[in-house]
């Protein structure tokens, strides 16, 4: 009962300071004139570092998912790819506060998925990695923020499985608890 207390807890805690975003994700390289636009959505929390302009990301879970062609994600029953990584990251911010332009570079774990119909899901475990630019811009008085990136990634889960995409995040980045720092 304690363990899974405290678990619980955990859970919590890290949900109230974890940050989202929703991405549209096109498969770049092998495969891709048999899948459409990919679709995914990760959680991540941000550790401000140096100043107010540079932080360490951990992307605690990132999830796209590629429908063949003609398929949506909610009615695709045919041939399907995607992955789930978790990645550590350092955000930097091209101006004195964390509004701007921004590069963040990462790297992980990794696991690429691959579904073929009539046939058991197939995977593998390897390397992630991926770099992001984008703009991030301040709205309200508490710290809140709106951020589009371009990024683009890797992942490599064993000679078969290796996923490039090149994908276009939103977010809106919001601070639940605590006022903004003056």
């Amino acid at each position: 009962m304690k363990k899974a207390s405290l678990f619980i807890l955990f859970v919590c805690l890290l949900t109230v300071s974890a940050k989202a975003q929703l991405m549209v994700s096109k498969m770049i390289g092998k495969d891709t004139d048999k899948y459409g636009l990919g679709y995914g959505l990760f959680t991540f929390l941000d550790y401000p570092v140096g100043g107010g302009n540079q932080s360490l990301r951990l992307e605690l879970a990132e999830f796209v998912f590629y429908p063949t062609k003609g398929e949506s994600f909610f009615t695709s029953t045919a041939d399907a790819k995607g992955y789930l990584s978790i990645k550590l990251g350092y955000k930097y911010v091209f101006s004195e506060t964390q509004n701007g332009f921004y590069l963040l570079p990462s790297a992980g774990y990794c696991r690429v998925v691959d579904v073929r119909e009539g046939m058991e899901a197939t995977y593998g475990d390897g390397f992630a990695a991926a770099v992001e630019g984008g703009y991030s811009l301040g709205v309200g008085e508490k710290g809140h923020s709106i951020n589009l990136g371009l990024k683009y990634e890797m992942d490599r889960g064993g000679k078969e499985y290796v996923l490039n995409s090149v994908g276009f995040r939103v977010s809106y980045a919001f601070n639940l608890f605590h006022p903004k720092d003056n």
